[in-house]
C-alpha cells in the first residue's frame, strides 16, 4: 500500500475519530456541568428503539442534554424520556419516537405551594417528533438551535389551567431560563398533525374541553432575547394557524350538545372562525316534554359561520371570559318550542340585562351581527289544543356594547333588529337594556310594523290567541314602551280598516276551532271598531299597560303589551291578553 493511499484512509478516518472524541467529550463535559451546578443527575439510558446502546453511542448523551436543558428551564418541573432517537446525517434530520413529557409531581407540589407554579402545567406524549436542518455538530457544542422545520405527529396533550390570578411568580419564566442555557431557537415551521388536547380544571381535575384532531401551523418561530421583549405570538411565532374539528360539549344537564365542525384560529389577527355551529337537544319535543315538570321552551339553533374578532381565545377556550371587538353570525336558524299544558314556572330574572349579569364567564363584545337569520317561535295552547308558530324570516340583529363587566357607569346593551313577520311584514324593533340597572331588568322598547293583510296572522293567532281575523288591513302598528321585570308601559298606536274578526272555541271531542257564532256577531256589530282613525276623527292612541305574569319570559311581556294597547284600540277587553295563560294563572 501507497504512503499515498495511506494517508488518504488514515486523515479521514483521524478526522471522524477527533469528531467523535470531541462531541463526545464536549456532551460529557457540559453534562456534568450542570449535574454539579443542579445537584440533579439524569437517569442512565440502556435502551433505545428496543434495543441495548453501546458504550461509544452518542445518542443517550444528546437525550440527557435535551433532558437538562428542559428540567432547568422548567425550573425543575418537567421531565422528558424517548424511547428512540434516529439522526440521518446526510438528510441533517433527527427523529424522536414515543417521547413522553409529565409534570414532576413533588417539584409541583413546591412551585404549588410557592405560589410559583404557572396557569398552565402540560403533561405530553407523541409517536414522533421530526426536526429538519439539525446540525448534529452545532446542536451539541453551540448554544444557538437553528431548525428549517418541526414536526409532531399525534401527540397527546393534557393541559391542567388554573385561573389566572396575582401570584409571587419569580422573575423568571420559562424563556427567561432557556435563553439562560441557550442564545437563541430559531424554527422556520411547526407542525402538528392530528392532536388531540384535553383541557381540565388544575385544582378539580374535571375536564372543561376535549379538542379533536388538532393541528397547528407556526411560521417563524424565534426566541432570543430581542424577541422574547417584542413578540407577542403564540410561542414566539410571526403567524399562527390552530385548527380542531368535531368539537361536541355536552350541557351541564345533558339536555342540549353544543357542535362544531371546525373551529380555525389565527394569529396575529386575533380571530376565530367556527363553521358548522349547532345547540339542539337529543330529545324531541314529546320526550323533552316528558323530562320537564315544569313548561320549559325548547331550543334548537343552527348556523353554518361564526367569526369572532379581536378576541382572547385561550381564555375563550378555558371559558373564563369572552371579550372581543366583535361577533358575526350568518345564515342561521333559530326555533323555540314551548309547550304550555305543563304547570308554569316564574321565569322572574331571566330578563337579558339579569342573565348577561349573572353569566358565569366575563364577557365584553363591542359589537355583535347576525344577518339572514331565520327565527321560528311555536307555541303548543292547552285551550285550543292547537300549535301556532310565529315566523320572522331574515332577520338582520345587531348589538352593542355587550358586558358584564363591573363599571361604574356601565353602557347600555343596544340591539336593533328588523326581519319579515310571516316572510311579508316588515318589521323593526330596537331594545335598549339598562345595565346600570340591570338587577331590575329595566328597558325601553320601540317597535314598528308596515302594512299587512290582517289575515296574516291567523297562522299563530288562532290557535294561540284563539282570535281570527276574517277581513281587515293594517297600515302600519307600533309601540313605544318602557318596562322592567314587574311591568310594562308605553304607547300603542295601530292604522287599520274594514276590520272584521271571529272569535273561536274548543268543543270537547273536536279537533278544530269552532266560531263563537252569536258572540262574534255582537263584537262585530257592536264593540268593535273597524277603522282607526274613524271618518272624519282623528287616529286613537292608547297607553297600555301589562302587569308581568311570572311565568312569562321578557318577549312576551312586549307582546302582551302591544296586545292590551291592540285591544283597546279596536274596543276589545283587555282581559284577552290574558286568554292562553295557563288557567292557575289567568285574569
Amino acid at each position: 500500500m501507497s504512503k499515498k493511499l495511506l494517508l488518504i484512509i488514515t486523515i479521514p478516518a483521524v478526522l471522524l475519530l477527533g469528531g467523535y472524541l470531541y462531541l463526545r467529550f464536549s456532551l460529557k463535559s457540559s453534562i456534568a456541568t450542570t449535574e454539579k451546578e443542579t445537584g440533579v443527575a439524569q437517569p442512565a439510558i440502556k435502551e433505545l428503539g428496543g434495543k441495548k446502546v453501546s458504550a461509544t453511542d452518542l445518542r443517550p448523551l444528546v437525550i440527557a442534554r435535551l433532558q437538562q436543558v428542559l428540567s432547568q428551564s422548567s425550573n425543575g418541573l418537567y421531565r422528558i424520556t424517548v424511547g428512540d432517537m434516529q439522526p440521518d446525517l446526510l438528510a441533517s434530520s433527527l427523529l424522536l419516537k414515543n417521547v413522553v413529557l409529565t409534570p414532576d409531581s413533588s417539584v409541583l407540589a413546591l412551585q404549588k405551594k410557592a405560589g410559583t407554579l404557572p396557569d398552565d402545567v402540560f403533561s405530553i406524549s407523541f409517536k414522533s417528533l421530526l426536526i429538519e436542518g439539525v446540525n448534529l455538530d452545532d446542536a451539541i457544542t453551540s448554544k444557538t438551535m437553528d431548525y428549517k422545520l418541526v414536526k409532531l405527529v399525534q401527540p397527546h396533550i393534557t393541559i391542567l389551567h388554573s385561573k389566572s390570578e396575582k401570584k409571587e411568580l419569580s422573575n423568571e419564566d420559562f424563556s427567561t431560563r432557556f435563553l439562560k442555557q441557550m442564545e437563541k431557537l430559531s424554527i422556520n415551521q411547526l407542525i402538528v398533525e392530528d392532536g388531540t388536547v384535553i383541557i381540565a380544571n388544575a385544582s378539580t381535575r374535571k375536564k372543561i374541553n376535549r379538542l379533536n384532531q388538532v393541528s397547528v401551523d407556526l411560521k417563524n418561530v424565534l426566541l432570543d432575547s430581542a424577541a422574547r421583549k417584542n413578540r407577542k405570538g403564540i410561542l414566539f411565532s410571526e403567524t399562527a394557524i390552530i385548527q380542531f374539528k368535531n368539537f361536541v360539549k355536552p350541557t351541564p344537564d345533558d339536555v342540549y350538545n353544543l357542535k362544531m365542525g371546525s373551529v380555525t384560529i389565527r394569529e396575529p389577527q386575533q380571530t376565530v372562525k367556527l363553521a358548522n355551529v349547532s345547540f339542539t337537544s337529543p330529545f324531541g319535543k314529546k320526550a323533552f316534554a316528558a323530562k320537564q315538570n315544569f313548561s320549559k321552551e325548547l331550543y334548537y339553533l343552527t348556523t353554518p359561520a361564526v367569526t369572532i374578532t379581536g378576541v382572547d381565545w385561550w381564555a375563550l377556550l378555558n371559558e373564563e371570559e369572552m371579550v372581543a371587538d366583535g361577533v358575526t353570525m350568518e345564515k342561521g336558524k333559530l326555533s323555540v318550542y314551548l309547550n304550555r299544558s305543563l304547570p308554569p314556572k316564574s321565569k322572574m330574572g331571566n330578563f337579558p340585562n339579569q342573565l348577561l349579569r349573572r353569566l358565569p364567564v366575563k364577557m365584553n363584545i363591542a359589537k355583535v351581527n347576525i344577518s339572514n337569520m331565520n327565527f321560528d317561535y311555536s307555541e303548543y295552547n292547552p285551550i285550543s289544543k292547537q300549535t301556532g308558530t310565529m315566523h320572522l324570516n331574515n332577520l338582520q340583529l345587531s348589538l352593542q356594547n355587550v358586558s358584564n363587566m363591573q363599571q361604574k357607569n356601565p353602557r347600555p346593551v343596544i340591539a336593533k333588529g328588523s326581519g319579515l313577520l310571516m316572510n311579508k311584514v316588515p318589521v323593526k324593533a330596537d331594545f335598549i337594556f339598562d345595565m346600570s340597572q340591570a338587577k331590575t331588568g329595566k328597558f325601553s322598547a320601540d317597535i314598528r310594523v308596515k302594512s299587512f293583510d290582517g289575515p296574516v296572522v291567523n297562522a299563530f293567532a288562532m290557535p294561540m290567541g284563539m282570535i281570527k281575523t276574517e277581513e281587515g288591513v293594517v297600515q302600519s302598528a307600533g309601540g313605544k314602551i318602557t318596562g322592567n321585570e314587574l311591568k310594562a308601559t308605553g304607547k300603542v298606536f295601530i292604522a287599520y280598516s274594514n276590520l272584521k274578526l271571529q272569535l273561536l272555541e274548543k268543543d270537547k271531542g273536536e279537533a278544530q276551532l269552532d266560531k263563537k257564532g252569536f258572540t262574534t256577531l255582537m263584537a262585530n256589530l257592536f264593540v268593535l271598531k273597524k277603522n282607526n282613525p274613524e271618518k272624519g276623527k282623528k287616529p286613537r292612541r292608547v297607553t297600555a299597560e301589562f302587569v308581568r305574569i311570572p311565568e312569562g319570559g321578557f318577549f312576551t311581556l312586549i307582546w302582551k303589551t302591544m296586545l292590551v294597547g291592540i285591544l283597546q284600540s279596536i274596543g276589545a277587553p283587555e282581559k284577552m291578553a290574558y286568554k292562553t295563560i295557563h288557567p292557575s294563572t289567568k285574569k
